[in-house]
């Protein structure tokens, strides 16, 4: 995965014109919200993991399930994944992912929390990424979704991401516009995750 191969994702997102009521301009509509929801603190440390989540899972296919063996780590996880200046690593995902049982579904919940820093993942961008369809087994290593998001990071740091950067994002608020969604910015690892995921849908 590479910056040269992510630019027919600006064309796509021009002409790919999604319906007012889809499932996917409902998640466009719904973001920010989902996102401002992540970042608000309660008393109980448990809450606004346990929020997210349960706010995360409503893009699922799944139902949220939660293993109470990792519920502990996984909310500390959560409040450290929030923090700036976090470093990304095993041990803040491993708690989020055993927690949900799941590393897809971990992936929305980091990125809901930090979006500067966390990209979502999912079947369909790894197998964009990878080019062959990974199994269910590579799905649930932490290493793959490390390797993701050092592809992410690696295409932000092309001398040519401003310029993608500025083509997509202007191709996207064009999209909000047509669907009658108030613009909102997207990090830098969201341009390149969104990027991947409009090819990623074929």
């Amino acid at each position: 995965m590479n910056i040269e191969n992510l630019y027919p994702a600006v064309e796509r997102v021009r002409e790919h014109r999604f319906g007012a009521s889809s499932r996917e301009a409902s998640f466009l509509r719904a973001y920010p919200a989902l996102v401002a929801a992540a970042r608000v603190d309660a008393d109980d440390p448990l809450d606004p993991f346990l929020r997210t989540a349960a706010l995360a899972y409503g893009w699922m296919p799944k139902a949220l399930k939660i293993d109470e063996d990792f519920l502990p780590a996984a909310a500390a996880s959560f409040a450290a994944v929030k923090a700036n200046g976090v470093t990304i690593s095993r041990d803040l995902i491993d708690p989020i992912a055993g927690c949900l049982g799941s590393l897809v579904g971990a992936s929305t919940v980091l990125h809901l929390a930090n979006p500067a820093v966390f990209p979502m993942w999912n079947k369909r961008i790894e197998r964009f990424r990878l080019c062959e369809t990974p199994s269910s087994f590579h799905m649930g290593q932490t290493r793959n979704y490390l390797g993701f998001i050092e592809d992410v990071w690696g295409i932000t740091s092309h001398p040519m991401f401003l310029t993608f950067h500025h083509e997509f994002c202007t191709a996207y608020q064009e999209r909000l516009q047509r669907l009658h969604i108030a613009a909102y910015p997207l990090t830098e690892p969201g341009v390149v995750q969104c990027a991947t995921a409009e090819l990623a849908r074929g």
